[in-house]
């Protein structure tokens, strides 16, 4: 097409293309975008971070992020989340919590979103005291926690038999005015039944 499309237009598309999980395709379309003259920006490149991390190549994820660099972009916040997502999908959480701190050592500020990924990653590899001592550290930073977060833990907790524990977990984030949902339920009732 003549004049073609701009670069937001073929974001929006590569999304809508993302969400479908067609993580080759969306690199395949990339690569023929530059080909035809289309520049990059930092949104179509966390598009490409993103697709690459699904495949379990993270690492040419950050060749992305040098290349973005390379390029004069600063990576946003999103950016380095979707690495840190990738890292914690191929079980590298050591590697996903140097990414944080060095995302804070130069001034990127984590978001709810980066803080999630990795208490649900680290729950996942059976490491729940850190991840309650995560969720401490958003308290301290004023995070606005949700119910995503606290069923993650519960979920966690009820599967390490701290039922106890689970259930008062469930107390505090109920005092804190944030209802339990389905999830929240679930994650409680089988470890009950499980547990005695």
């Amino acid at each position: 097409m003549r004049p073609l499309p701009s670069i937001v237009d073929f974001t929006q598309l590569l999304g809508a293309i993302v969400r479908m999980k067609h993580y080759s395709v969306v690199i395949t379309l990339i690569r023929q975008m530059e080909s035809v003259g289309i520049s990059l920006n930092v949104y179509t490149l966390t598009v490409l971070i993103n697709c690459f991390c699904h495949l379990n190549r993270v690492d040419f994820g950050f060749s992305v992020l040098a290349r973005m660099l390379k390029l004069g972009y600063q990576p946003n916040c999103i950016t380095l989340s979707t690495l840190v997502k990738g890292l914690c999908l191929q079980g590298n959480i050591s590697g996903a919590v140097r990414l944080v701190v060095e995302m804070e050592k130069k001034g990127y500020k984590p978001d709810v979103i980066t803080y999630g990924t990795m208490i649900n990653s680290l729950c996942k590899v059976g490491e729940t005291g850190a991840a309650i001592r995560l969720l401490r550290n958003m308290e301290e930073e004023n995070f606005e926690l949700n119910v995503v977060l606290y069923s993650t833990i519960i979920d966690s907790l009820c599967k390490d038999r701290l039922v106890t524990e689970a259930l008062n977990m469930l107390s505090e984030m109920m005092s804190k005015g944030i209802q339990p949902d389905l999830v929240t339920y679930n994650s409680l009732i089988q470890g009950l039944c499980n547990f005695g």
